[in-house]
């Protein structure tokens, strides 16, 4: 079974972990390139193929590393253009920033780019409105709802694998793509990127989703500064710390496990395997 392999190309200054003020982002080390590089380098090695989900503003900057990602045989997706989490955008902005990024991505790349991912989750049912922004933009296939809650979004009772949201009685026409979890009874075990891709033991992690494939492909998600142990280390307050600097060591190591252990693929070629059905909110 495949499962979906997802990397999101934002660079360490753009994570909500510090959350800077855009007009600052020039000042920061960029450390896109190298970082992308390295787990395309990783990839090729297994001759594994992902869907990227781009942040317009790095395509932008850097057209050439976004199209030799194309060029590879991997999938493009857009991560918006200024990495804003949805609930702190209005209609309009929201609706320019997704357009703008699209457009920059598919100028590059000369291919349709139908994947959205929203920073942070951030779709929730307060703004479930997005989705028809989404759709108008030409997206059929939508990535930014969390099964569970944290203290940034999240949203909870909602399916935990892909399917077809249908608001107030409207269907959407959307697939949406959940993180993967892992449920135990009633509780939720959040294992498959990210943070927790990070805190978990390999070994949870592998046994986690090959629970998972006995019904169902998953998805592992992870972002470039994940892999980077020469970044810039900030004075930060210690919850922040740890929540962006936690196990980047082990995360290459990682990854390079589940490569050899599991069947990767981008989204569009793994998501017929689910059985996609509506949900109504």
């Amino acid at each position: 079974m495949k499962n979906i392999l997802a990397i999101d190309i934002e660079d360490w200054y753009h994570t909500r972990d510090f959350n800077f003020e855009i007009e600052r982002w020039p000042d920061f080390e960029e450390r896109i390139e190298n970082n992308t590089q390295n787990i395309l380098d990783l990839l090729s090695k297994y001759d594994v193929k992902a869907t990227f989900f781009v942040l317009g503003y790095v395509a932008q900057n850097h057209p050439e590393l976004i199209k030799s990602i194309s060029d590879n045989g991997h999938e493009i997706g857009s991560h918006g253009f200024w990495h804003k989490m949805v609930n702190e955008q209005s209609r309009d902005a929201f609706k320019n920033d997704i357009v703008t990024s699209k457009k920059i991505l598919e100028s590059i790349t000369g291919k349709k780019v139908d994947k959205f991912r929203a920073s942070t989750w951030s779709v929730t049912r307060e703004n479930l409105w997005t989705f028809d922004i989404i759709r108008e933009a030409g997206f059929l296939y939508d990535s930014s709802m969390q099964p569970f809650k944290t203290p940034l979004s999240g949203t909870t009772n909602i399916p935990l694998f892909p399917f077809k949201p249908v608001i107030k009685g409207k269907k959407t026409n959307i697939i949406e793509v959940p993180p993967t979890v892992l449920k135990v009874g009633k509780i939720l075990l959040p294992f498959s990127g990210g943070l927790y891709f990070r805190l978990m033991p390999y070994c949870f992690i592998k046994t986690a989703l090959k629970k998972i494939n006995r019904k169902a492909p998953g998805m592992i998600y992870l972002h470039p500064w994940e892999f980077d142990t020469g970044q810039p280390v900030l004075k930060v307050p210690l919850h922040i710390k740890a929540a962006h600097y936690y196990g980047i060591k082990h995360t290459y190591k990682k990854l390079e496990k589940m490569l050899q252990a599991f069947d990767f693929a981008p989204m569009g070629e793994v998501i017929n395997d689910f059985n996609i059905q509506d949900f109504s909110f």
